[in-house]
């Protein structure tokens, strides 16, 4: 199914198919159980298009897509259950508790981690997150502690999907380069003619000048015209291995933390 292929037209399901322009109500909706059976769903009618973890396929990037076009949990029960004509995506024959449950599974797949139920210790994980065996605060800043040197992940549970940070910290093999939301910017190292050598992450690098945030969070504004030689790294200088350095327990707390830091109500408290 071609979920995305609605995301342009949401005024128009909701006038079709009377969609409530308010909140949905609907029990299924973060509910583990309903969630659990909509991934089975998923896989079956879904991930063939989109791919099993909504990043795309054939079909389009359902993560992506529905985090820059946000749709109600109404409108998108209605785009999943009646598709949108003129488009490849076909209209289902799920019941209305198959869709729901389908809905909620894509809900959670892509909308931010902090609304989701995420399995794990998140105390175990903030001590992992903070201990030199992940050596996450040698890059990453929360509420001011740790470095600058990478992108801020104060919000990154209210933020980004679950999804995003799951494969930013195991990044596919075939494409150790992809751009996910904990990712910082090109890795460099940086000789310049007096001898010093720099270690970091690029910013605004141009030929003329370049800024680059060491691990220490410290701005250096350099001249290119001072620099002997440049190393730019093609890839992110997120670490690979995580996969390989934790186990899969200690991977589901550091998810289970990471998914805690917003700031932002969390939907799940919402009243």
């Amino acid at each position: 199914m071609r979920i995305l292929a609605a995301l342009a037209l949401p005024l128009l399901l909701s006038a079709q198919h009377d969609v409530s322009a308010g909140a949905s109500k609907n029990p299924a909706i973060q509910d583990p159980v309903a969630i659990a059976a909509g991934a089975k769903l998923y896989a079956t009618s879904c991930g063939g298009c989109h791919g099993p973890d909504g990043i795309g396929g054939r079909g389009p990037n359902l993560v992506r897509q529905l985090q820059s076009h946000q749709l109600k949990d109404d409108e998108l029960f209605a785009a999943i259950r009646y598709g949108v004509p003129g488009t490849d995506m076909p209209p289902t024959r799920l019941s209305d508790a198959e869709t729901w449950q389908l809905t909620a599974y894509i809900r959670a797949l892509t909308g931010p981690a902090s609304d989701s139920k995420v399995p794990g210790d998140a105390a175990a994980g903030e001590r992992l997150y903070w201990s030199a065996k992940a050596a996450c605060a040698d890059c990453h800043a929360i509420l001011g502690k740790g470095s600058r040197m990478g992108p801020d992940l104060s919000n990154i549970g209210g933020s980004r999907p679950l999804t995003y940070i799951r494969q930013a910290l195991t990044p596919p093999k075939n494409d150790p380069s992809r751009n996910f939301a904990l990712m910082g910017k090109e890795g460099v190292t940086v000789t310049m003619k007096n001898g010093v050598v720099l270690t970091g992450i690029a910013r605004n690098r141009s030929n003329y000048s370049l800024q680059l945030v060491d691990k220490q969070g410290d701005l250096h504004l350099i001249n290119m015209a001072d620099v002997k030689a440049l190393t730019v790294k093609d890839h992110s200088i997120m670490p690979e291995d995580y996969g390989t350095r934790f186990t899969a327990g200690e991977m589901r707390d550091l998810l289970a933390y990471l998914a805690t830091q917003t700031i932002r109500p969390s939907e799940t408290g919402a009243k």
